[in-house]
C-alpha cells in the first residue's frame, strides 16, 4: 500500500468554533490554565531555590551544628539523669541521717535522763554513806568504850585474883584467857 498523507489544512480562528460543534471555551477555563501555569512555574522556582539553598556550604554547616547540637543535647541528657541519680541518692542518705540524728537526739535525751537518775542515786549513796560513817563513828566510840571497859574489868579481876590466888596456881593463866574470851563475846555481840 502507498503511504497515505494525510492533509489538514488550515482553518482560520474564527471557524475553529464552528469545528468544535459550536461551543466555545470559557474564558475561566483559560484563566484556571493560565493559573495552573503560573503555579507550576513558581513551584519549579521554589523547588529549585530550595535544592540550591539545600545543598549550599551554610546549608550543610547548620546541618553539621544540628547533629553536634543533638549529640551534646543527648551527652547533657545522660549527666542530667545521672546528676538526679546522685541527687535521689544524696536525698536518701539525708534522710537516714536525719533519722539517725533523730534517733541519737533521743538516745541522748534518755541518757540524760538516765544521768540525773544517776545523780541523784549517787547523792543518795553519798547521803547513805555519809550516815553509814557516822554509824560506823558512833560504833567504834562505843566499842573503844567498852574495850577499855573490859581493859578495866580484866584489871580489876586480875588484882581481885592475884590477891585471893598464889601467883603459881594455873588460876592465873585462865585469867588471861578471859580477855580473849570477852573480846569475842563483844564482837559477837556487835555483829
Amino acid at each position: 500500500m502507498a503511504p497515505t498523507s494525510c492533509r489538514y489544512s488550515p482553518l482560520p480562528m474564527d471557524e475553529f468554533p464552528k469545528k468544535l460543534g459550536g461551543r466555545k471555551l470559557p474564558g475561566r477555563v483559560w484563566i484556571v490554565g493560565i493559573l495552573l501555569g503560573l503555579l507550576v512555574v513558581g513551584l519549579s522556582v521554589a523547588v529549585s531555590v530550595f535544592a540550591i539553598k539545600a545543598n549550599s556550604p551554610a546549608c550543610k554547616d547548620g546541618l553539621r551544628a544540628e547533629q553536634e547540637c543533638r549529640k551534646i543535647t543527648h551527652l547533657l541528657e545522660q549527666e542530667l539523669t545521672q546528676a538526679q541519680d546522685v541527687l535521689r541518692g544524696t536525698e536518701a542518705q539525708a534522710a537516714i541521717c536525719n533519722q539517725t540524728v533523730e534517733t541519737l537526739k533521743m538516745s541522748l535525751e534518755e541518757e540524760k535522763a538516765g544521768g540525773h537518775k544517776q545523780h541523784e542515786l549517787v547523792q543518795k549513796l553519798q547521803e547513805d554513806i555519809k550516815s553509814l560513817n557516822q554509824s560506823l563513828q558512833e560504833k567504834s566510840a562505843e566499842l573503844e568504850k567498852k574495850s577499855e571497859d573490859l581493859e578495866q574489868l580484866r584489871k580489876e579481876i586480875e588484882t581481885m585474883v592475884s590477891a585471893k590466888c598464889p601467883p603459881n596456881s594455873g588460876f592465873s593463866l585462865r585469867l588471861s584467857v578471859v580477855p580473849v574470851l570477852l573480846t569475842l563475846s563483844l564482837q559477837a555481840l556487835l555483829a
